[in-house]
């Protein structure tokens, strides 16, 4: 156990904040695991407006809601901990299946690569070829419909046992018969915003005998459906890969057949194929990836999110659009055939939350009659909060993708010149006059 990896969580939980070093000894003891009692997930959505492009300003747009899980303290740890373990025999598996390239998402020995490279691979490829046939898709609420059976026996298969151990056995049953507690509840309860500052510096939000009060009066959720996972926690991500293990390995042995490329990020794939003849390739391509999805339980793919393109001539062409002019959306990144771009959605995101905190920054000037808070906004938003090391904004991704992108080129790359303008946009937007 590499003790380095596991930091403090900041939010406040059912258990106190405790280091990693005090429990480690507890951690990777199995017999100790196998009668741990996991607390409640805290439960909340997360409401965020979907971005159209294009869209009237007054045109009220379709909300986006995200089930957030958040895991107690020592939960976590043991949650990340089995995830290595899992990780560790998933490396292997997939080693041994000839499909380590295939799966590019929480993946423990990819060390130093990001969504970035793994675009600028598909993309690269893409444009080797004279003529190629594009799939891509992702699946309809992917951790949400894992079935429990079928995960248990994947992972069982992947430890090489006929049983799961009682350590991994109370762990599974804890990532999947999870429980929750909504977070209003404890809101209410405690009359304070979970997010105010008096509640952050709590060690815990209840100590044990007001927690059996407080759980015996409201009502605890609890997964009895049969499948679905919490998305969050860390072994959510390993064990949402081990799912669809011979669901890859069927799909890149027919893209290797056909000297093609099958890539799978977390629920976005991708399927790139050299072909002659367009729509012979959709037809078969669709009946291929259809015949993997109904292989394993509960899997659907999003119809709205499939799309099928042809690139040919140095032109991304849209197949479902009457082979119109298009832009390959993969990974975060724009493709057309010639440039790359960051997507439209993540450059809408960067200056909607750049403009929200520009607002703020206004308004506390206002009240303090002086120039107020600019050194966190710029820090945030602007070159002013770039760093070579460390976390770094989105100016930072810009120029990383840039610069990945940049070496040994086989396309034009716009990525720096999408966001050259920022800073005359904040400025503006932050001095001029009030309305």
């Amino acid at each position: 156990m590499d003790i380095k990896k596991y930091r403090i969580k900041g939010y406040t939980h059912f258990d106190r904040r405790v280091p990693v070093w005090r429990v480690a000894r507890q951690i990777v003891n199995p017999s100790w695991v196998a009668v741990h009692g996991f607390f409640p997930f805290i439960h909340f959505q997360l409401k965020s407006q979907k971005y159209i492009k294009d869209a009237p300003a007054r045109e009220r747009k379709p909300e986006k809601i995200r089930d957030i899980y958040y895991a107690s303290h020592l939960d976590g740890y043991i949650f990340k901990y089995y995830g290595e373990l899992l990780n560790q025999r998933y490396n292997e598996a997939v080693i041994q299946h000839d499909i380590d390239d295939v799966v590019t998402a929480y993946r423990s020995n990819k060390s130093g690569k990001s969504n970035i490279h793994f675009a600028k691979e598909v993309i690269d490829f893409i444009k080797r070829h004279s003529q190629v046939f594009i799939l891509v898709s992702d699946f309809e609420k992917y951790f949400d419909t894992l079935e429990h059976s079928y995960l248990k026996k994947r992972v069982k298969h992947l430890l090489g046992s006929q049983t799961l151990p009682p350590d991994f056995y109370a762990v599974f049953k804890a990532i999947t018969q999870f429980s929750w507690i909504e977070l209003e509840d404890i809101e209410q309860e405690l009359k304070v915003k979970y997010t105010s500052k008096e509640l952050r510096s709590l060690n815990r939000l209840f100590d044990d005998k007001e927690f059996r009060d407080f759980k015996s009066r409201i009502k605890v959720g609890r997964n009895r459906k049969g499948f679905g996972i919490p998305q969050g926690a860390s072994i959510s991500a390993v064990l949402s890969n081990v799912y669809l293990l011979e669901f890859d390995i069927h799909l890149k042995k027919y893209a290797q057949v056909h000297g093609g490329l099958y890539r799978r990020y977390c629920d976005d794939l991708i399927l790139a194929i050299p072909v002659s003849t367009r729509c012979e390739n959709a037809h078969e391509v669709d009946f291929v990836l259809e015949q993997a999805v109904n292989s394993i339980p509960h899997l659907s793919l999003q119809a709205q999110k499939t799309k099928h393109y042809i690139f040919e001539n140095g032109q991304m062409l849209d197949i479902d659009n009457g082979c119109e002019k298009a832009s390959l959306d993969y990974l975060g990144f724009s493709f057309n055939g010639e440039q790359v771009k960051i997507r439209e959605k993540s450059l809408f995101k960067y200056y909607s939350r750049a403009y929200r905190k520009v607002r703020s920054v206004r308004i506390k000037s206002e009240m303090f009659g002086r120039k107020a808070y600019r050194k966190k906004l710029y820090s945030m938003y602007t070159h002013m909060g770039k760093r070579k090391k460390g976390r770094g904004n989105f100016l930072s991704y810009a120029s990383k993708a840039q610069a990945v992108f940049d070496e040994n080129a086989t396309t034009i790359n716009l990525m720096e010149t999408q966001v050259k303008r920022h800073w005359v946009r904040i400025q503006r937007r932050l001095n001029q006059p009030d309305s």
